[in-house]
């Protein structure tokens, strides 16, 4: 890291799911935390504070993009909201933490809610090298001129991936298989973002869908037998927006009873565990607490962080909760009102 020796522990108070997130990131790009952790974070910093080759590279594509008449934005750091704070003591170059603290008093967050503001980019979009990466992609796809004018460069590159896929993937297809198929295309290369981007385009061409019993598998659906509606705690993350999380969320509370009783309780870490650690306990309390005002029977405790549910209330109110028993295929309650 341009030759500095001086190494120093951040020691700024950040918050622990930023902090354990963070370090389980580092661990699944490099099978440790130590010294990666350091490294990346002290790159991201220098990146933050417009230093370095990386930042003199970020110029560059700035440059490109208005030159081509782009509206690439800036990047921003994310709001955080914050939990329960632990220190975190990263080794990073003294020079480093002393320009962020500085930088962090012309900002209206503290140094430590700047540190894991940038931690959290890290989490949600990747590393500084990647988001360029996606940034040029992307510059690359809005740049290119049409070969057939009626057909755009997605469009072009869709029907590219689909004809690949079709060549040997015709019982299905794994993420691999798309990233090798995505390679395929001129102009993109393998990446989240282009999973993103053409995962959704490609099973619309195909009319495919995910398989029920296996997130990581995408196939023909014909001879499945898949219900209507379809399990959202099956959906695969990738494909799901905030109504499916939400969805998700709220059939597992349900189901959570086990059938021994008429009410159940739904935990933070039960949601975690849900989506596989991929999403924030902090979104994941804000759509409990969306789930408690719009469904009759749910219930959020800020203080226990669970969501109950009370079964035969749910059911009851079957116009509110229509989403849930359709999935759920339970018969509904026709008793008076509850109070």
């Amino acid at each position: 890291m341009s030759g500095e020796t001086n190494r120093v522990r951040l020691n700024l108070r950040i918050d622990e799911d930023v902090k354990r997130n963070f370090n389980n990131a580092i661990k699944a790009k490099f099978g440790k935390c130590r010294p990666y952790a350091g490294i990346e974070l002290e790159r991201e910093f220098r990146y933050f504070l417009n230093q370095g080759e990386l930042a003199d590279l970020q110029d560059a594509v700035d440059d490109l993009t208005d030159t081509l008449g782009g509206s690439e934005s800036k990047e921003k750091t994310r709001e955080v909201n914050r939990g329960e704070t632990v220190v975190a003591s990263h080794r990073i170059a003294e020079n480093v933490r002393t320009a962020l603290i500085s930088a962090s008093q012309e900002d209206y967050r503290s140094a430590g809610e700047l540190a894991e503001a940038i931690m959290y980019g890290y989490i949600t979009d990747g590393s500084v090298i990647e988001r360029v990466t996606q940034k040029l992609q992307r510059i690359s796809e809005e740049s290119q001129p049409d070969i057939d004018n009626s057909m755009g460069a997605k469009e072009r590159r869709t029907n590219t991936i689909v004809n690949e896929l079709g060549r040997s993937r015709e019982g299905g297809f794994s993420l691999d298989d798309l990233d090798q198929a995505i390679e395929a295309a001129k102009g993109i290369s393998a990446s989240d973002y282009t999973q993103k981007q053409y995962l959704p385009r490609v099973l619309d061409e195909l009319d495919f869908t995910w398989h029920p019993n296996n997130s990581k598998l995408y196939v023909n659906p014909e001879g499945l037998d898949l219900t209507d509606p379809r399990d959202p705690t099956k959906k695969p993350l990738m494909l799901m927006d905030r109504d499916d999380k939400r969805l998700a969320i709220k059939v597992a509370a349900y189901r959570s009873d086990d059938n021994t009783s008429i009410k159940a309780a739904f935990s933070i870490p039960d949601a975690v565990d849900l989506f596989k650690g991929q999403i924030r306990k902090s979104t994941i309390r804000q759509l409990m607490r969306e789930i408690a005002e719009s469904s009759p029977g749910y219930e959020y405790n800020q203080d226990r962080e669970t969501l109950g549910v009370d079964v035969k209330r749910v059911k009851r109110h079957d116009l509110e909760n229509e989403d849930l028993l359709k999935i759920e295929g339970d018969e509904l309650i026709l008793m008076g009102d509850d109070a």
